[in-house]
């Protein structure tokens, strides 16, 4: 697959490229990065240039993971990054299977809060259903990023529970995790039965 964009008039989903490396590097120097994502820490601008240049290139090139500079369509400055990882995971619904993806996401600290996420998860998941790359898309995040499951809550996902973390944490762990999933059919408006402490503001 080769990088293409997404759009809408709140965001553009194009290719990260190395003029980004200076914004991923700052942005990922929040702590709540620290606490809650998987990126290494401490986090060095080397990690920044070999994400851009190497990562994101490699899972275009084999198919495994598609990820985007999330942007303003105004202007070209970084925002934030979103990927749809592609698990090769399979999982029987009513006598079919489904293939699962994975999504995942971050914004710096200054653009959160104004609904761009969100919309990027839409466009992301309207894209991978409508060419048929997966039936069903799956959401995590560790115990306490509230931000990430408010996210995933106003997109539609429909809360499962707690678990294991899919992906592995930084210390190569599987901590506790919030999760979700989205199917190709549902409904995207926010779904009940989610719990009180992962909506809290």
């Amino acid at each position: 697959m080769q990088p293409f964009s997404l759009s809408s008039p709140l965001v553009l989903l194009d290719e990260l490229a190395a003029s980004d490396t200076d914004r991923v590097f700052d942005y990922c120097q929040d702590p709540i990065f620290e606490r809650y994502l998987t990126v290494p820490w401490p986090y060095e601008r080397a990690h920044a240039a070999g994400f851009i240049l190497e990562y994101v290139p490699d899972g275009w090139l084999s198919d495994r993971e598609y990820t985007w500079a999330l942007r303003d369509p105004a202007g070209p400055g970084l925002l934030g990054v979103i990927g749809l990882r592609l698990t090769g995971e399979s999982v029987a619904v009513d006598a079919s299977v489904h293939r699962v993806g994975s999504i995942g996401f971050w914004l710096g600290a200054p653009h959160r809060g104004r609904g761009l996420i969100p919309e990027a998860q839409r466009l992301v998941a309207d894209w991978a259903f409508a060419q048929g790359i997966i039936d069903d898309l799956h959401w995590e995040c560790l115990l306490g990023n509230v931000a990430s499951a408010r996210a995933a809550w106003k997109s539609g996902f429909r809360y499962t529970g707690v678990a294991p973390s899919v992906a592995a944490y930084r210390d190569k762990s599987y901590p506790d995790s919030w999760q979700g999933h989205l199917a190709a059919g549902d409904d995207r408006t926010p779904q009940p039965g989610w719990p009180a402490a992962a909506l809290a503001r």
